[in-house]
C-alpha cells in the first residue's frame, strides 16, 4: 500500500511528495530541508538511495549515505559519493554513534562547500545508526541538534526510520522533531517543532493530548541546553491544556531555565490565564 505523504513546515505547502508505486520519491526535497522518512514494509530503500544520489549528481550536490552496505548505489557502473556504515565505522577505537553522526554531516557540509559543491546530501538509515533501537530523549537529542546544523543551508537531510527497528514512541518522537515528513504510519504527532535560530525553535500544527508526551521530551532536551528556549507559535493551530502542560512542567522541573513563547494568538493567552499560569512563579514567559 503506498504511504501517506504529509507535506509540513516552510516551502513544503506549493510542494508535494507522490508515491502511487508504494515506491517514495525523494525528488521535492531542497536544500535547506530536515527531512524523517519512516521506511514501510513495503519501501525499496535501496532504488529510493539510488535515485536521491542522482539527483545529487544532477544538481552538484556531494552525496553521503550512512548505511548497511548492501545499499551502495552505483551511476554508470562507478560508486559515486560516500558510503559510510556506522555499525562497521570505528571513530578513535570506539564505535560510531550518533554523535558521530553529526561530526560527520558537519565536516562533510564544510568541506563539500571548500570544494566547489552546492551542497552536502544526506540519506541516513537510522537503523544502522542505532542498530540496538533508541529511546524518544536519544532522539529528540539527535535530531535537534541536527537540525541546528542546517540553518547555514549548506545540506539536506533525509533520516529514515524504518518500523522494524524502533518502537512506535520513538518513531512518534522522530516525526515531532523533524520540519518534515514522508512515509506510512499509524498514530503521530501533529506538531513539529524545529530550529529557527540560537536558542530558538519554531513550534507548528497541534500540540494535544495524544502529542503531548513526545513535545514534553523535546523540551526537556531544549532546556537541557539552553538557559532560555525560545518558541515561536506564529504556525501553531492549536495547543490544548495537556500541551501546556508539558511546557509548565519542563520549566519547572529545571531550575534556572526558562521558556519564552513568541508570536502566541489570542486564544493561547486566554486558555493559558484561564489555567493560572499567567504567574511569576512558572517560568514561561508570554512575550508580548
Amino acid at each position: 500500500m503506498a504511504g501517506k505523504m504529509i507535506p509540513s513546515g516552510p516551502g513544503w505547502k506549493e510542494r508535494h511528495m507522490r508515491n502511487s508505486r508504494a515506491v517514495p520519491t525523494l525528488d521535492p526535497v531542497e536544500v535547506g530541508d530536515h527531512v524523517c522518512w519512516l521506511v514501510g514494509p513495503d519501501d525499496d530503500f535501496t532504488t529510493t538511495a539510488r535515485a536521491f544520489a542522482a539527483d545529487g549528481a544532477l544538481f552538484g550536490d556531494k552525496v553521503l549515505l550512512i548505511g548497511a552496505p548492501d545499499t551502495r548505489w552505483s551511476l554508470g557502473g562507478a560508486p559515486q559519493g560516500l558510503v559510510l556504515d556506522p555499525v562497521a565505522e570505528r571513530v578513535g577505537g570506539a564505535a560510531w554513534d550518533p554523535a558521530a553522526m553529526l561530526e560527520t554531516v558537519r565536516r562533510e557540509a564544510d568541506a563539500a562547500s571548500r570544494q566547489g559543491f552546492r551542497a552536502l546530501r544526506v540519506l541516513a538509515r537510522m537503523d544502522r545508526v542505532w542498530p540496538g533501537g533508541a529511546s524518544p530523549r536519544e532522539i529528540a537529542q539527535h535530531e535537534l541538534g541536527l537540525d541546528g546544523l542546517l540553518l547555514a543551508g549548506s545540506a539536506v537531510v533525509v533520516c529514515a526510520y524504518h518500523h522494524v527497528g524502533f518502537h512506535p514512541t520513538a518513531l512518534e518522537q522522530a516525526v515531532g522533531v523533524h520540519p518534515h515528513q514522508l512515509g506510512t504510519h499509524a498514530e503521530m504527532p501533529d506538531f513539529r517543532m524545529y530550529s529557527a535560530g540560537t536558542d530558538s525553535w519554531s513550534v507548528s500544527g497541534v500540540v494535544d493530548f495524544e502529542g503531548a508526551g513526545a513535545f514534553r521530551t523535546a523540551l526537556d532536551e531544549l532546556v537541557a541546553r539552553c538557559a532560555t528556549v525560545r518558541l515561536r507559535c506564529e504556525d501553531l493551530e492549536l495547543m490544548d491544556a495537556a500541551g501546556m502542560r508539558a511546557l509548565v512542567d519542563a520549566a519547572r522541573e529545571s531550575p534556572g531555565r526558562r521558556i519564552v513563547i513568541e508570536n502566541a494568538d489570542e486564544t493561547f493567552r486566554r486558555c493559558w490565564s484561564l489555567l493560572g499560569y499567567d504567574v511569576p512563579q512558572i517560568p514561561v514567559e508570554l512575550a508580548p
